[in-house]
């Protein structure tokens, strides 16, 4: 009996065209497919798509907003356009914000026709960005590596270099870190990209679209990557991990490196990927603090509602700033992205207690039960 192979096609129509396409492939997909370019810079052909960058946003008939191309399904009868205005003006912007924070001189960079960033701006007729960064994201150049040049102020947080590591070399030493505009590439405990693993590699520099990793100039040929295979990761090797640091933190009070490198032992994950989870979550402390941990929130509702009435509560009771620790080590201070309190606020959590609709002669009181 023969197979009716066209329950297995997705009829669509992308730009006035009509494409044909196979049951769960992307919209990226299939415009490529048809001989329809979609901008990209995150996106790593053949593998899992990350979705960060933005730029390959589409208009889709009926939907509410514009979509990622790169990692969402053609369903059946689609109508999609790729280059409305609104579309148009979606990427300029994207691209303007990325340019705000890539740091890296182009000007002076002969390199810099090969930026991808570059020429998206270019043929999207992108000028010099209109908006400024108070602390824009400076790093010194990493040359100590023989293999690999990195300069972090060129990065744009794509990770197709992560992806090119993992997925393509196998062999995991990159990673995510931190979080909001402080996120950057690590390398083990954030540390300078100095691994032996690099040798006779490269990989991660021809996805880089940027500039930001580069060969040194000593080096002439990189052997090229042979038999390179996609490495799956089990789900539960991410899904044991918070727990296990969690358990660390309740034994030790915080997350050694000792501890760090451990866990990724015991569930397979690079350590640059442990770190990065670390990293995230302000609830994991990587250096010791105070028996007592005082979480305040200093996301804005928060801080509208009187916040910083708090902090001026809890210096004159304690005498520390966020971010130190009393000399008895009974009280460390901090301010954390959200503690789920904005209808009582101002609060703050020590510990895991709450405490709500605060003002500066309550604060005494509280703290002298924790000591």
């Amino acid at each position: 009996m023969m197979l009716n192979l066209f329950k297995f096609k997705t009829h669509a129509v992308i730009d006035g065209k009509r494409v044909k396409a196979h049951k769960g492939m992307t919209i990226l997909d299939a415009a490529q497919q048809a001989g329809i370019e979609i901008p990209t810079l995150c996106h790593v052909k053949d593998h899992p798509p990350t979705g960060v960058c933005r730029v390959c946003v589409v208009e889709v008939e009926g939907s509410r907003t514009l979509v990622g191309s790169c990692h969402t399904p053609l369903a059946e009868g689609m109508v999609i356009r790729t280059a409305t205005p609104k579309v148009l003006a979606v990427r300029r912007a994207v691209v303007e914000l990325m340019l705000t924070a890539h740091t890296g001189d182009c000007v002076n960079d002969t390199n810099a026709d090969h930026c991808g960033l570059h020429n998206l701006a270019s043929d999207h007729e992108v000028g010099a960005p209109r908006f400024t960064v108070k602390s824009p994201r400076l790093y010194p150049v990493e040359d100590a590596n023989p293999y690999v040049l990195r300069n972090l102020s060129k990065c744009i947080l794509c990770r197709r270099c992560i992806t090119a590591c993992s997925e393509i070399a196998a062999r995991n030493v990159l990673s995510i870190g931190y979080r909001g505009f402080s996120s950057k590439i690590i390398v083990g405990y954030d540390e300078a990209l100095d691994t032996e693993e690099c040798r006779d590699c490269g990989i991660c520099i021809e996805y880089c679209p940027t500039g930001a990793l580069s060969r040194p100039q000593d080096i002439i040929q990189i052997q090229t990557l042979r038999d390179a295979r996609r490495i799956q990761k089990p789900d539960d090797k991410r899904a044991s991990l918070l727990p296990r640091l969690k358990n660390e933190l309740t034994q030790c009070g915080h997350l050694s490196k000792k501890a760090m490198a451990g866990a990724a032992g015991k569930t397979g994950l690079s350590l640059s990927e442990v770190f990065g989870v670390s990293s995230f979550y302000t609830f994991l402390p990587r250096e010791p603090e105070g028996e007592n941990r005082i979480k305040i929130c200093r996301c804005v509702p928060c801080d509208i509602k009187g916040a910083k009435t708090i902090i001026v509560g809890i210096r004159k009771a304690i005498g520390i700033a966020p971010g130190e620790t009393t000399p008895d080590k009974r009280f460390s201070l901090e301010l954390v992205n959200c503690i789920g309190a904005c209808d009582c606020a101002p609060a703050m959590m020590i510990n895991d207690d709450l405490y709500g609709n605060l003002t500066p002669e309550r604060i005494a009181d509280i703290l002298k039960a924790y000591q």
